[in-house]
């Protein structure tokens, strides 16, 4: 009988309550009723709460902790490249 690498359903269940509170600080850090830009720091804070949900999505619910080392650095660090991206597009146009 083969070991299964997925997670139980109470670390699902963990990680999914994780999830949720980490939804509510990206609200909080988007600032969802405000009606002015959130600025830098509001973004870098907004854009790390984004990557740290998109890690744990990746890595429980895809199951990618058991894929090998190179995989997973790839995903993981496609995304934070990803980030990083809309970070820089967004203080160089906020800056022209």
């Amino acid at each position: 009988m083969q070991h299964s690498s997925y997670p139980k359903p109470r670390t699902l269940l963990i990680v999914w309550l994780l999830l949720m509170g980490l939804t509510v600080a990206t609200m909080v850090a988007g600032k969802v009723t405000a009606t002015h830009s959130i600025g830098t720091v509001w973004l870098a804070v907004l854009l790390i709460v984004a990557g740290l949900k998109s890690s744990l999505i990746l890595h429980y619910y895809l199951d990618l902790k058991s894929a090998s080392a190179g995989w997973n650095k790839l995903f993981s660090g496609l995304v934070w490249f990803i980030l990083l991206t809309v970070f820089a597009i967004y203080v160089v146009g906020k800056n022209i």
